[in-house]
């Protein structure tokens, strides 16, 4: 069990909630307008993450120019602020009614579920975030896999609004967890797709540059006997869409390296689709295959 927050955490996260509430309670065209706002801001003080997203941009799209870069990267923080306002409103806000959404792909769950096979929804690092979770959870029992924040107060400020939607909260350390959820036949939100070394990682190619990628998903689905569906949140204006993506063919193979590569391309596709809504912020190149030649694998 966590450890409990003292008087100061607490009257620190009780401070730290109360705008986060305000937010939650204005109309979602309003809502969606203030994160535009708050987040252009934030994308002309953030030299140094601007700094980084320019970097991967121009590793993964060396095509593009300069202002298309530059476009990407406006875009992107706009929609930052956007999606973090409407995680807001999924933790703390009314959500008895979802804001309007339709599902592509349900019945690849559905047909899952029937048989008692359990399902690893494999996201990306996107700026619906926490809310592709939300809306994930008003149709399915969702299992979330997460990193705790490493300051208590700020881990507290977003696990309370996460907890009113999902099952549980896995740690993402907690591989046996996550396998006898799976063996259950529960379903898994996850992503997996930042820069990670580790016993299960390899170098793969990402946009065609290889880098440090986590193979932990086709793992998991091999020892636990679960199905690995794509999935994909994307929002024009106030609609959403939820995309669950076909299985591949004879994913897991046994393989991991091979079937990560799949998933990574299937990730691509649709960061191609939207560029702007990916987090390009992560250093997701920091360890590329030319500096490091010996680990290649």
């Amino acid at each position: 069990m966590d450890k409990p927050l003292n008087f100061i955490q607490k009257t620190t996260l009780a401070l730290a909630t109360s705008p986060l509430w305000l937010i939650a309670k204005l109309p979602q065209a309003v809502r969606l307008k203030l994160g535009r706002f708050v987040g252009r801001q934030a994308g002309k003080l953030i030299k140094k993450r601007r700094q980084i997203m320019t970097q991967n941009l121009s590793l993964a799209f060396p095509e593009k120019n300069n202002a298309w870069r530059e476009a990407v990267i406006r875009q992107h923080f706009e929609r930052l602020g956007e999606d973090a306002a409407e995680s807001f409103w999924g933790w703390y806000g009314n959500t008895t009614l979802p804001p309007e959404h339709r599902i592509i792909g349900a019945e690849h769950i559905e047909t899952a579920l029937a048989r008692g096979q359990g399902i690893i929804l494999n996201a990306g690092h996107f700026t619906p975030g926490d809310f592709a979770v939300y809306l994930a959870a008003q149709h399915w029992p969702i299992h979330a896999v997460y990193r705790p924040n490493d300051n208590p107060v700020i881990d507290e400020l977003i696990n309370r609004g996460r907890r009113k939607h999902v099952v549980r909260l896995i740690d993402r350390e907690n591989t046996r967890g996550m396998i006898r959820t799976l063996k259950a036949g529960g379903i898994l939100w996850t992503a997996a797709d930042q820069s990670y070394h580790g016993k299960q990682s390899a170098y793969l190619p990402f946009f065609g540059i290889k880098c440090a990628t986590s193979t932990a998903i086709p793992a998991l689905a091999r020892l636990s006997g679960a199905i690995v569906l794509p999935f994909y949140v994307r929002r024009e204006g106030g609609r959403y869409q939820i995309i669950i993506q076909a299985p591949f063919e004879h994913l897991p193979s046994g393989d991991d390296t091979a079937d990560t590569a799949q998933l990574v391309s299937a990730l691509e596709a649709e960061i191609r689709n939207e560029p702007s809504a990916y987090l390009w912020g992560h250093r997701r190149y920091k360890d590329l295959i030319k500096e490091h030649p010996s680990n290649i694998t």
